[in-house]
């Protein structure tokens, strides 16, 4: 059997991309006993680290070290990264909390069920796995939800930092890469469409899942009933990027958008409003205005140009923003 926690580290790295702020779990990590004094290690701005948390995250990537055969750097250099690390993810956590984003039960189960699902468990025999190896089941569920609270933190607040010319594209596509990938992707078919718009409204500290999902299905409602669903969008949606266009998303193309809004929108008849359907990104209704199939070669190129050009933006823009939220914030190490 796969070992698990290089599958959880796997999960982690995906969510994060390139933060270099993975899961870290270990076979020997034990929960600090209740002899322990703790102590508060350090301050960053309204949050606290504390001794405990330190000491067991610390242990845990020693013993990940260990596993992976790296040589161990001094104890005190060990503790400092980790401190540094829990300093950094403390500021994104402390922002996510202020933009209300929040994990729901599902979307945590369905990404647990994932890790599960890498090795092919289920979730019930992956809680005995981790618990057999000294994981609290518990512990490893709050550490995936902090996790994808910063993967969306990171998305929300790095993404509108990247741009990505025309100019940028074409520069790619005509480089050896470029036209490698070209050859790679080359299509020569008909690609499904639709026409699409939509309305996100996102959970907040005042505003619930249940609440959310209601507010959008007085919305849906009201279009029912004839309502201007551009006005709607215009007036309630929270998506930056088309808000102001009225929800207008354009023509989207299979596997642009995420799977979640994909399936809604498949399932949805044209001319209609879908119910309210959750992502990651928030509560959704999606209206489908029309379908058609398009010869979308050039298109679909420059679009995964794109995506691979902003990946690489994303990558280099993230430790930049890291730097700066560090900068910026109060921290007080206590020794």
């Amino acid at each position: 059997m796969k070992n698990i926690l290089s599958a959880c580290r796997a999960f982690a790295f995906a969510l994060l991309a390139s933060t270099g702020l993975g899961l870290t779990y270990s076979t020997h990590a034990e929960p600090p006993t209740q002899q322990t004094l703790d102590k508060v290690v350090a301050v960053v701005n309204d949050d606290v680290i504390m001794a405990s948390e330190l000491a067991l995250q610390t242990r845990m990537l020693a013993a990940q070290l260990h596993q992976a055969g790296q040589q161990m750097p001094p104890t005190n250099v060990l503790q400092t990264q980790v401190l540094e690390k829990l300093i950094v993810e403390s500021l994104q956590l402390q922002i996510g909390e202020r933009s209300g984003i929040k994990v729901s039960k599902e979307q945590l189960d369905a990404a647990v069920a994932s890790v599960a699902a890498q090795n092919k468990l289920s979730t019930d025999v992956f809680r005995k796995e981790l618990n057999a190896q000294g994981i609290p089941f518990g512990m490893f569920r709050e550490n995936i939800r902090r996790q994808i609270i910063l993967q969306q933190v990171q998305q929300a607040f790095v993404i509108k930092r990247i741009e990505v010319s025309d100019q940028d594209i074409d520069n790619f596509l005509a480089s050896e890469e470029g036209r490698q990938l070209a050859m790679q992707a080359a299509i020569d078919k008909p690609i499904n469409q639709t026409h699409a718009r939509h309305i996100l409204i996102k959970p907040s500290a005042i505003r619930n899942d249940e609440e959310t999902r209601a507010v959008l299905e007085k919305i849906r409602n009201v279009v029912q009933q004839g309502g201007d669903f551009s006005a709607l969008a215009k007036k309630y949606s929270e998506d930056p990027g088309s808000a102001l266009k009225g929800g207008e998303l354009g023509w989207v193309s299979t596997g642009q958008v995420v799977p979640e809004f994909e399936a809604a929108m498949n399932n949805t008849p044209t001319g209609s409003v879908s119910e309210p359907f959750q992502t990651q990104f928030g509560w959704h209704v999606v209206q489908v205005l029309d379908r058609r199939a398009q010869n979308m070669s050039e298109a679909i190129l420059r679009q995964q140009a794109q995506m691979l050009l902003r990946k690489r933006k994303f990558q280099d823009e993230l430790p930049r923003w890291l730097k700066e939220l560090r900068d910026q914030a109060y921290v007080k190490i206590n020794s």
